[in-house]
Formats: C-alpha cells, sequence, structure tokens
C-alpha cells in the first residue's frame, strides 16, 4: 500500500511539474496579437504554434525555458509561467517607424475595414503573379492582368479604379499627380523588396488628403535586419520567362549601422504573343542609429525594364479564331517579330527618413523623398499595316513602302512621360495625457510631367514630316523632318532627353503643387476598452500646363494660368472591445478632391475648363470583429457617396475632328457588406474565406459639352447613366483559401474566388438618349483556383505554383457594346500556367 501512495504521488507531482503552461504573444509595438509564432520548450522536441488571437497553450515544467520565434522579428527565450506576455520586438531596424508613417491600421483599435499580407502570405502567393494579384483574395479587390504585358495589371477595389486607391510606399504616395494613375511596370521590383501589404478599404487610416475614395494599399519595404543573413532565389516559369534575385542583410554592426540590398534580374517571354521582358531591378536600405534620440534610414528602389504589351482588346471572333494568347498589337517585319506596343520606363524613388524621439511624450519623423521618372511607350503613327491571315500585321508592305518613297508614310512613335518629383512628409506625435495622443503633420510635393513624342523607328524611311511641325517650322525656315534620335528609348541614363526640335505630335508640361497639413486627435481608454479619433486636412493644389507645340515662344500663351484649388477631408471613428474576442467599429468621413489635372485643361491646350468644381465624398463604415485562438473573423458594411464626379470621355466625332466629352456632375452610389475570416482546424491545417457584396450604380443624368480639338466647335449632350450598373469589377466574390504543412518539410496551398455580377465597362457619354439607357453587358461569372506546394531542404525551399489550375478561358475585362448585347470587345483571362522557383538563405 506505501509502494501505491507513492506511486500516486510521484504521478501527481509528474502531473504538476508539466501543467499546461498558457500565454500570448504580441508585438512589442503595438501589442497586436502574433499568429502562428512557434513557442518551443527549450531543449526539448515539444512546440507549438499560437492561434489567431496569439495564445498558446503548451506542457511545460516548472523551470523550463520557452524559446519563442515569428518570421520578421527577434527571437525571445522566457521562463515559463501561466498566463506569460511575450512581446517579440521587429527584426527590421526603424520597422515600426515606417509602419507608424504609413499609418499602417492595428488590430482591435484602429477603426477601419481592413487586411495585413505578412511576408510569408507575399512569399507563397507571389511568384509569376503580377504584384496587385496577390491582393486578390482580399474582400471587394479585384486585380487582373489587362492585356497581360509585364507590370500592366491593374486593380480596383469596392469597384473604384486604381485611379481613386492610393498607392502608398512606406507611407509615400506614389499616384500620378496629374492621372492618379498606378503604373505597376514602374515598381516591378517591389514585390522583391516588400516586407508587408496592408489593404484599408473605404477612406483608410491616412491623414493625408490622398486618392482613398475606394481604399489605400500600404506597401512596408523590408528593413535593415538585425541578423546578417544572405539569400538567393531563381523562378521559371511554363512560358519562358526566368528570373534570378539575390540579397544580402549586413546585420547590425557595433556602429548602430544595418544595409540591405535587393537585385533581380528577369528576362523571357511573356504568355501572350510579344510581350517579352527585359528587366532589372534594385532595393538597398541603410539605418543608422546615433543614439536614443536619433535615427536615420535611407532607401532606395528602381525597376528599369523594358517590355512587349498588348494594349489592344480582341473581339469573341477574334478569341475564337486565334486564342487566348494572341496579340492584336503584334506583327512582323522581315521575318521576325515586331511589337506596335513596347514599355520602356525607369523610376526611381530615394528616400531619407530621420525618427527624432524629443521626449518621452514627444516624437517627430520626417521623410523626404525623390524619384524622377523617365520613359515611355510606342504606338503607330501615319498609315497603319493591315493584317495577315494569322491575325498579325503586315509591316513588310509598309517598309517597302517607305523606301520606295525616301520619307516614311507610317512609323513608330515613342509616347513619352518623364517626371520629376520630390517631397517631404512630416509627422509630430504628442502625448497630451494617459488617454489623448495628438498628431500634426505636413505634406508638401512638387511634380513635373514632361510629355511628347519622338520617332521610335522609320520603319525604312529617312525621315518624318510632321504637317502640323512642317507648317510652323516653314514660317521659321526649318523644314520640320524628324528623324530617331540618339536619346530615344533611354531608359537607364534618365537624363538622356530627345531635344526639343526634334519632337513631333505634341510638347508639353503639367506642374503640379501641393501643400496639406493634417491632424489628428485620439482618445484611448485600456480600462474601458474605447478608444476614438477625430482627424482631418486641408490642402492646396496649384495646376500650370506650359506648351511648347501649341504656342510658340513669341506667343504669351505658352505658359497656362495656375489654377489652384482647395481640397480637404474630415475622418472620425472609434472602437470598442467588447471582450478579449470581440470589438465594434464604426468610422465616417467626407471628403473634398481637387479634379486631376487633365481634367482642368481643354482641347489638349491651355485652355482652363469651365466651372471647376471639387469632387465631394461621403463615406459611412460600421464593422464587428471576433477573435479566437483557432478562429478569426470580420464583418463590415460601407456606403460611399460620390456627387461632382468628373469622367472623360472616349474619342468622339464631332464636327471639324475628334474630341472627348468632359462629364461634370455624375454621381456614384457604392453600398456592400463584406466578410473575412479564417479558422485553424489544426496546428497544421488553416482554412480562411472571404466574401463581398456589392451594389454600386451611378447616380444622376448630366449634361456635357464637347469641343472640336480642331475648330472648337461646340457640340452639346446629355448623359442617361442614373441607375446605371458601375462596371469593370465583380459586385459579388466569394472565396477561400486553405494551408496545410503536412510533414516539416512539405505544405500546400490553395486560393479560390469565384467572381460575379460583373458589368462591362463603357462611356456613360454613349447613353445620350433615354432610348440608349440600358443595363451594360454581364460577363459571365467565373472562379479562379491558384495551387501551389512547398518543399524545404535544408536551408533551401522548393515552391511550385499552378495558376488558374481550372484554366478558365473567358473574358475577364470587357468594353459594353452600345445595345448592351455583348461585349464589343475585351482581354481573356490567361490559360493555366505556372513557376517553380528555389530559394536559399545562408
Amino acid at each position: 500500500m506505501k509502494k501505491l501512495y507513492s506511486l500516486i504521488a510521484a504521478l501527481m507531482v509528474s502531473a504538476i511539474a508539466l501543467a499546461q503552461t498558457t500565454g500570448k504573444v504580441v508585438d512589442a509595438d503595438t501589442n497586436e496579437p502574433l499568429p502562428g509564432a512557434t513557442v518551443l520548450v527549450k531543449g526539448t522536441k515539444t512546440g507549438v504554434v499560437t492561434g489567431f488571437d496569439g495564445t498558446f497553450s503548451i506542457a511545460a515544467a516548472s523551470g523550463d525555458v520557452l524559446a519563442v520565434s515569428y518570421l520578421g522579428y527577434e527571437s525571445q527565450e522566457v521562463a515559463a509561467s501561466n498566463n506569460v506576455t511575450v512581446k517579440l520586438q521587429s527584426s527590421f531596424t526603424a520597422l515600426k517607424e515606417v509602419a507608424l508613417i504609413a499609418n499602417v491600421a492595428v488590430d482591435r483599435r484602429t477603426p477601419v475595414a481592413y487586411s495585413t499580407l505578412q511576408p510569408k502570405d507575399i512569399a507563397e502567393n507571389y511568384g509569376s503573379k503580377e504584384l496587385p494579384e496577390v491582393l486578390n483574395a482580399t474582400p471587394a479587390v479585384y486585380a487582373t492582368k489587362s492585356g497581360g504585358g509585364f507590370g500592366d495589371s491593374r486593380i480596383n477595389i469596392r469597384g473604384f479604379a486604381q485611379n481613386n486607391v492610393a498607392v502608398m510606399i512606406n507611407g509615400i504616395p506614389v499616384n500620378d499627380m496629374e492621372s492618379g494613375w498606378v503604373y505597376w511596370s514602374n515598381w516591378a521590383g517591389l514585390g522583391d523588396a516588400v516586407s508587408s501589404i496592408q489593404v484599408q478599404r473605404g477612406l483608410g487610416a491616412s491623414k493625408m488628403a490622398i486618392n482613398s475614395v475606394g481604399g489605400t494599399i500600404n506597401m512596408i519595404t523590408k528593413s535593415t535586419e538585425a541578423k546578417r543573413s544572405t539569400f538567393a532565389q531563381f523562378d521559371v516559369t511554363s512560358f519562358g520567362r526566368i528570373k534570378a534575385l539575390w540579397g544580402f542583410n549586413s546585420g547590425r554592426t557595433e556602429n548602430n549601422e544595418a544595409f540591405s540590398v535587393v537585385l533581380s534580374r528577369t528576362q523571357g517571354d511573356g504568355y501572350v504573343q510579344g510581350t517579352f521582358v527585359d528587366a532589372y531591378s534594385y532595393f538597398f536600405s541603410y539605418s543608422k542609429e546615433f543614439n536614443d534620440q536619433h535615427r536615420v534610414v535611407f532607401t532606395g528602389i528602381g525597376a528599369p525594364q523594358e517590355h512587349g504589351q498588348r494594349t489592344t482588346m480582341m473581339t469573341r471572333a477574334e478569341y475564337d479564331k486565334f486564342g487566348t494568347k494572341y496579340n492584336k498589337d503584334l506583327g512582323y517585319l522581315n521575318g521576325e517579330e515586331y511589337n506596335t506596343r513596347i514599355n520602356y520606363y525607369h523610376k526611381p524613388q530615394f528616400a531619407l527618413n530621420h525618427y527624432w524621439t524629443i521626449d518621452d511624450d514627444t516624437s517627430l519623423k520626417t521623410s523626404a523623398y525623390f524619384s524622377f521618372g523617365h520613359g515611355g511607350g510606342s504606338g503607330g503613327l501615319g498609315s497603319y499595316a493591315k493584317y495577315d491571315q494569322n491575325g498579325h500585321l503586315n509591316y513588310d508592305d509598309i517598309y517597302n513602302m517607305n523606301r520606295a518613297l525616301g520619307k516614311s508614310s507610317s512609323i513608330l512613335r515613342n509616347s513619352v512621360n518623364n517626371h520629376t518629383w520630390v517631397g517631404v512628409l512630416s509627422t509630430l506625435d504628442k502625448k497630451l495625457s494617459d488617454n489623448y495622443d495628438l498628431t500634426l503633420g505636413v505634406d508638401a510635393r512638387s511634380y513635373l510631367g514632361e510629355h511628347f513624342r519622338e520617332v521610335r523607328d522609320l520603319i525604312g524611311g529617312n525621315y518624318w514630316l510632321d504637317s502640323y511641325k512642317y507648317a510652323v517650322d516653314g514660317a521659321f525656315g526649318r523644314t520640320g523632318k524628324t528623324t530617331v534620335d540618339a536619346n530615344a528609348t533611354s531608359y537607364w541614363n534618365v537624363f538622356a532627353v530627345t531635344p526639343y526640335d526634334n519632337r513631333i505630335a505634341y510638347d508639353n508640361d503639367g506642374l503640379v503643387k501641393y501643400l496639406g497639413g493634417f491632424g489628428q486627435l485620439e482618445y484611448t481608454n485600456d480600462a474601458q476598452n474605447f478608444n476614438w479619433f477625430v482627424a482631418g486636412s486641408y490642402s492646396v493644389t496649384d495646376n500650370t500646363r506650359i506648351d511648347r507645340w501649341n504656342y510658340q515662344p513669341i506667343h504669351n500663351r505658352q505658359t497656362s494660368e495656375t489654377v489652384s484649388i482647395d481640397g480637404y477631408n474630415a475622418k472620425l471613428g472609434f472602437n470598442y472591445n467588447i471582450s478579449d474576442k470581440a470589438n465594434i467599429f464604426g468610422n465616417a468621413g467626407k471628403y473634398s478632391r481637387a479634379p486631376f489635372f487633365s481634367f482642368l485643361f481643354q482641347n489638349y491646350a491651355n485652355d482652363v475648363s469651365d466651372n471647376i468644381v471639387n469632387e465631394e465624398v461621403d463615406a459611412l463604415e460600421l464593422g464587428y470583429g471576433y477573435k479566437t485562438k483557432n478562429f478569426a473573423a470580420k464583418i463590415n458594411a460601407y456606403s460611399t457617396q460620390w456627387t461632382n464626379k468628373t469622367l472623360l470621355s472616349g474619342n468622339i466625332v464631332v464636327p471639324g475632328g475628334v474630341t472627348r466629352a468632359l462629364l461634370q456632375g455624375i454621381g456614384a452610389d457604392h453600398k456592400g457588406v463584406e466578410i473575412e475570416f479564417n479558422a485553424g482546424l489544426t496546428e497544421d491545417l488553416t482554412l480562411g474565406g472571404i466574401a463581398s457584396f456589392g451594389d454600386w450604380k451611378w447616380t444622376g443624368d448630366v449634361a456635357y459639352e464637347l469641343r472640336s480639338d480642331v475648330d472648337q466647335s461646340i457640340t452639346k449632350g446629355f448623359a442617361y447613366t442614373d441607375g446605371l450598373k458601375v462596371g469593370d469589377s465583380p459586385q459579388t466574390q466569394v472565396g477561400g483559401k486553405m494551408r496545410w504543412q503536412a510533414t516539416e518539410a512539405l505544405d500546400f496551398g490553395a486560393t479560390y474566388v469565384f467572381n460575379d455580377n460583373l458589368y462591362a465597362s463603357y462611356d456613360p457619354s454613349a447613353y445620350n438618349t433615354p432610348e440608349k439607357k440600358v443595363q451594360p453587358y454581364e460577363l459571365d461569372p467565373y472562379g479562379m483556383l491558384d495551387l501551389r506546394a512547398g518543399l524545404k531542404v535544408g536551408k533551401g525551399y522548393f515552391q511550385l505554383q499552378v495558376n488558374n489550375a481550372l484554366d478558365y478561358d473567358g473574358f475577364v475585362e470587357g468594353v459594353n457594346n452600345a445595345d448592351g448585347s455583348d461585349i464589343r470587345y475585351g482581354f481573356p483571362a490567361w490559360g493555366r500556367n505556372s513557376n517553380l522557383s528555389y530559394k536559399i538563405t545562408f
């Protein structure tokens, strides 16, 4: 009996010694939970991963040490104790400060609808995709490859085109200051340098007055890592594109310095005919910590590239005859491929960030940045070549005709869009009390865009004679003849520019100067689990147009009057943590935005548009979040009312020539519900899902005027658009994702998104009578399945991705027929394709 008591006592002591230890792993700066962190009992193989709320439970004896690690954070060891909180520091220097400049949303605190992709999400889903496509598994996001050229993708959020979506790199806006557009080929190497991507839907958390009507995409690049490492990666696609990447992190030195560099090279064929790519990318970051008060970080990123494009959409008949890969811009000359559309560009961006901790309650963060873009895109000018039986352009006939004439009746031209962009963004944070925080800042930018055309290829001729330039130059005794300039097509040398007298078709500059101030007051009461904020900004935008083509130096109108427009936004929001699992949030805002530069000047000249009015946006949003160890979900509803929206129509034939209509006063009503969830079925198997249900319509019928570019005659029209569905983005999306860690070395993943209620895009000015007012054509609903598998071997990692695994072969973009019976033309999805990669880290 005594032995039995002894055994029972020993078992009780053992049970106590091996009691379950519970705890939570959080970000040391934001206290945000870190799901998927690894917790190991040091010296054993016992380990678990944290749940969606950052919590864990592990069998550990008294006196055991827990080793906690998470990708992108410095590992930490703590003594095993019940309800322990482990605060991990980011392994990237200055990442916290960069995130604050970028206004990154924090879970259960920032009252906006958002989704965040961490480094692992990006690494496992990027591959041969376009960077915007990585975001397709987030609610209300629709990204396509568009024509299919390298970097030619586009993205819509909540039905708003990407010129109404703010794109930011480390808090610095990158949307074109004239049109609001983002050309992703300019940032082709960004995916290699990104540490995290956060999509904030709606007006977002940014305090600045930016183009965030549909949402904000915050991309945080890799800062200098605390640990020394070297890595290399190699990718090859099923359609013949090859990519090589190399990176190095110095680690933090004794002088509190660190630097990182990432270089890549991409070349080969594209999936679509004629869409070759020849691209480079570079990223570097240098960090220096002088003392506890001052830290500086210098970053640079660029992607010089040249690639073939497909900009002309195909009809259904052309698609049925020639297939998915058909490129209507592709021709042949002397038996070799000759693509009419070539894009070439180099847009480096450099930023110097200074972080100053003034005292325990005050800090100042300043980012000064500089960017200069150089390059353009080609196209035909003159009489076009004819199509052969294979649907390709026959340039041999053009070549022979130009040779016979001596001069060129048809050429390839470059439309050049150079720019110089400088700016400063400075934010002062002041802790007023235990509950109140004040943020004040200034956002100043100056942008000069240079636009002209030049001869790219004379196609066998000796010179090109521009009719307008010939007439003007003749008055000055010049011939008006232009040739291929030595500086044409240069994108590596950003200072090589074709001189004025060798330019054709047009030659003008857009000068945009922006000055804005912003502020935010935030109240936080942790005891009451409640916080709210109120924020606002005010800005002045000056727009000036300089035209060297329509106005000779002897005229006094070469420089337009400066159009100065005020703008503002005002936002407020709250978050209440109902419990340690649930929270509710809400926000409301008003945005008064100055029209884009391209809407302010008429007739491709310095004539200022009449009745310039700001576009007004009113937004309201409510949401609910729920998070446990094995389940996390968000649901939100939104309403965005847009009034006084300005649109520019497509080309319209009017007396005297061709022009475009400026529509002012049209409105849009975007409402919807969004859902996102993740569930950990086991420690190795995670499932997730998204859903978005939108109701997006144009509101109001509006009058417009067309002004001929030739004789300035005016034609009045009326657009009957009230109640028409907004096109170009699916209003219903349902999707799911899965990740399974089958073994310690082998993992699998899958993503599926079903798109429905996708209407063709259309020109509102085409609905110029009540009888023509019919809903646009609805494209076929479709689903897109992407699969992946990864295998870890030593320090290396192999990954195979299969995109569009079900081989969907329909249209994903389309332009409406006038009667809504079908699409006039469109772009189809890529067929099934794959990417194989290998990454090794030393």
